[in-house]
């Protein structure tokens, strides 16, 4: 009687537990949002979407994918970093743009209008630009997400990530 009432508790704590924050955390959930999907974003352009997010976690990411960020087509390198890869950037190569670096340019602004620049750093399905600053934005409501590249990128998925980190 006592293991069925332990299986019910964690089951009602699942279906109920999956929006609350602290459950977030404790299971390591990732807290996802789909920005935008734009068939073309136009080189050196500015994209501004008007967001209402909530920084749950620790980490807070924006993903990037469009055509030519799959697996196997986009790779990512370091330069000018030490042997600790501490400083430098991070290079982004794509077999659809031969001969070119991919440079993306994005910031949040949170609801007091305070604004927070982001920079590409990893790879998973596309681009990674996560938020490297002192500051901790864990409770910031992201009211803005602006985003440019340095290239024209066709079917372009953009979503906001809040993560607990490692």
């Amino acid at each position: 009687m006592k293991r069925i009432l332990l299986v019910v508790l964690v089951m009602i704590s699942g279906l109920t537990g999956c929006d609350n924050h602290l459950f977030t955390q404790f299971f390591r959930n990732p807290h996802i949002v789909e920005v935008a999907q734009l068939d073309m974003l136009k080189a050196e352009q500015w994209y501004e979407f008007e967001t209402d997010i909530k920084a749950l976690n620790r980490t807070q990411e924006i993903w990037v994918k469009f055509k030519g960020s799959e697996s196997g087509k986009l790779d990512v390198f370091m330069r000018g970093s030490d042997k600790h890869f501490q400083g430098g950037e991070s290079v982004f190569k794509s077999l659809d743009f031969p001969n070119q670096e991919i440079k993306f340019n994005a910031s949040i602004i949170d609801s007091n209008n305070v604004e927070y620049n982001f920079e590409a750093s990893g790879l998973s399905g596309g681009i990674i630009l996560h938020y490297d600053g002192n500051k901790t934005l864990i409770g910031k409501r992201i009211k803005e997400i602006k985003i440019k590249s340095n290239i024209t990128h066709q079917d372009v998925e953009i979503k906001w990530m809040s993560r607990t980190g490692k």
